[in-house]
């Protein structure tokens, strides 16, 4: 996180916004009207919210929230703020439910309240909802139903629009939330079923299951903390295996005891010159992101457990107004009954006996903290990986298909990514056989010349509709697995296209605009084409790997041009004669090399161009029909294309197993 941020600043803004609002529903008449203008003085004027003469609390706040880069916040919320006249700054914090930039934000259509039945049914039932969240009180399901009935509305919406109007009773179920270990709510999906099922009850229960993981901590604590530790990118807070202890009577006895002011100001931080100590030298600068933080209240007390996010100490060791920034685990005071701790250091490593005396206490934390760290040995920080655009070139038979599955198999899995993919690669790890047909997150197409744009990213789709004819933008293969993997709730999982034959289609013409997205991952491109309703716009997600293989020995397909050259990452795969285990085989390949060695044309490279171990992977039975049927033909026709020279017709005659 950046160290400019104050933690949950958000949520008093919103706070205040919706307490203005609040009154406004008091007067059913002018309410409306009051939060058009309001809504007038926020947004500017092409915004869809000013577009008709009706409004409602929620399709106020999930605009306003919608706002999705830094300048469009600072914008709106400075408009917000001077609208309402408010006196709470702007927030630094915008880690809260924020709509992707084309989800329709409204809670109505058209400027109608209709539901997804097509009646109208009026906006009433979301003032009335909006006031029972704001207040804390008791939902009625009648008006929880009929908002949720409602043609733009779903349950993960209205959870994140619930979650802003009061962050401390209600929590975001949206897509998010799929990853965050607590086995009662491991299948998410599942949960909000059953809310549309049975309603607002199922809701309540699931949050107070989330509270009991979380002892202590608001709910809008254990949203930055689910945010963090499921990131894809830079800002991902992974646990580790490090503890420190610090005491919340930071200037010994003769002081007093700061552990609220650790609470208010999420961090810690060590004492002066009149600590127990007698020093301000500590291990301040030992401990950064993702560490864990016990917190003592003497030799007796404790007071709870947090994750570092940012050390204010680093670099430069301890100064008296810098403090150790943290996200709580749990906040919840717990008295060590029988061996009390040694003599309470006011910041140091924590021994393995405060260690253990912390998981007797916490013990639910502690099963959380290592179900963390099992889920994010298998996660690969998309953002830092460098290498997702690979081709996998060398001539035909050296198994490059074969690898791209294995590649995939293992970015998509849960085996340990100790390494990067270019490291896997280069160590040779992919040994099984890999296994990816009845896999969701792997694509395999195969290009060929006639391949387009239309068929790869976008195109018209033609309908017959009577005796009309229909025409439709539709999203291919690309875009539409791009889309998938840019969801929320897969932003950690890796999605893989690989494409066969990938210099087979004039990549130029086939990529179009997503040569620039390949390289400039996240990053929205304006497609040729526009969906119906939707947007021309096309983001290639960070999570998603293109691997291709080429056949360095055919000359007949086009080139790569160097602007798409340096977008990708060139893999040499080669022939390998430790792959063949069968006598015969194994004899045959080495005279089948030796033709390559001492007749291949000097306009090629011998290793671009010499069959693959693949042609060679069969018993001592099948290999005679593997070379009268197989072998002998490539080799023949490697002769007419000029590959191998003419003096090697009479070798490849009187090849014989």
């Amino acid at each position: 996180m950046n160290n400019n941020i104050t933690y949950y600043d958000w949520v008093p803004f919103f706070r205040a916004i919706c307490e203005k609002i609040a009154e406004f529903a008091k007067d059913a008449t002018n309410r409306e009207t009051k939060l058009l203008e309001i809504a007038n003085n926020t947004f500017q004027q092409k915004h869809a919210i000013l577009q008709h003469s009706t409004i409602d609390p929620f399709s106020y706040i999930y605009a306003l929230a919608q706002r999705n880069t830094k300048n469009q916040r600072i914008d709106t919320f400075t408009s917000a703020k001077n609208a309402f006249g408010l006196a709470e700054p702007i927030p630094t914090d915008y880690v809260f439910p924020t709509p992707t930039p084309h989800t329709l934000s409204l809670f109505y259509s058209k400027g109608n309240y209709i539901n997804k039945d097509e009646s109208t049914i009026g906006n009433a039932y979301l003032w009335n909802l909006f006031t029972q969240v704001y207040n804390g009180s008791i939902i009625d399901e009648n008006d929880f139903r009929n908002v949720l009935s409602l043609k733009n509305v779903r349950f993960s919406k209205l959870s994140q629009a619930m979650f802003l109007i009061n962050p401390k009773q209600y929590i975001p179920f949206d897509t998010q939330m799929n990853s965050l270990p607590v086995s009662e709510l491991a299948d998410l999906k599942q949960v909000v079923s059953k809310i549309d099922k049975k309603g607002i009850s199922i809701y309540h229960q699931a949050i107070e299951k989330l509270k009991n993981a979380f002892p202590g901590c608001d709910l809008y604590e254990i949203n930055l903390l689910n945010v963090l530790i499921n990131s894809a990118d830079q800002d991902q807070l992974r646990v580790s295996y490090k503890y420190c202890q610090v005491s919340s009577w930071v200037n010994g006895q003769k002081d007093k005891d700061y552990i609220q002011d650790f609470i208010d100001q999420n961090a810690v931080w060590t004492g002066g010159e009149e600590s127990t100590s007698g020093t301000k030298t500590y291990p301040v600068t030992d401990f950064t992101k993702g560490d864990i933080v016990l917190v003592r209240r003497g030799t007796k007390k404790l007071g709870g457990v947090a994750l570092v996010v940012h050390n204010e100490y680093l670099p430069n060791g301890y100064e008296k107004d810098k403090s150790i920034k943290v996200v709580w685990l749990v906040k919840q005071e717990k008295k060590i009954e029988d061996d009390a701790l040694g003599q309470w250091a006011g910041f140091s490593h924590a021994s393995e006996k405060t260690i253990r005396k912390f998981r007797e206490a916490y013990p639910a934390t502690f099963i959380f903290l290592d179900n963390i760290r099992k889920i994010q040995k298998v996660m690969i920080n998309h953002s830092a990986e460098k290498y997702k655009n690979l081709i996998l070139q060398g001539p035909p038979g050296s198994g490059k298909t074969r690898l791209a599955k294995q590649i995939a198999e293992w970015l998509t899995s849960d085996a340990e990514k100790s390494t990067s993919l270019i490291e896997a690669i280069d160590k040779q790890i992919f040994q099984k056989e890999p296994e990816i047909e009845d896999n969701e997150q792997v694509k395999l197409i195969q290009f060929h010349p006639s391949y387009t744009y239309e068929d790869f990213v976008r195109g018209i789709k033609v309908d017959a509709e009577g005796e009309k004819i229909k025409y439709d933008v539709e999203n291919r293969i690309l875009a539409s697995f791009a889309e998938e993997a840019a969801k929320a709730e897969n932003q950690h999982k890796a999605f893989v296209l690989i494409i066969d034959e990938i210099n087979r289609a004039n990549l130029t013409s086939v990529l179009g605009e997503l040569i620039y997205a390949l390289e400039y991952r996240g990053k929205s491109v304006n497609s040729l084409y526009k969906l119906s309703g939707g947007t021309n716009e096309i983001v290639l997600p960070h999570n998603l790997y293109v691997i291709g293989t080429m056949n360095t020995a055919d000359r007949s397909v086009s080139h790569i041009d160097y602007a798409i050259r340096r977008r990708f990452t060139f893999i040499p795969v080669l022939s390998d004669d430790s792959a063949i285990t069968h006598n015969k085989a194994k004899s045959l390949f080495i005279v089948v090399k030796q033709i390559f060695d001492d007749h291949t044309s000097p306009e090629f490279d011998q290793q671009a161009i010499q069959i693959g171990h693949s042609y060679f992977l069969v018993d001592d039975n099948e290999i005679a029909m593997k070379l009268k049927y197989e072998i002998k033909p490539l080799l023949i026709e490697y002769i007419n294309d000029g590959v191998l020279l003419e003096s090697a017709k009479e070798k490849v005659n009187d090849l014989n197993v």
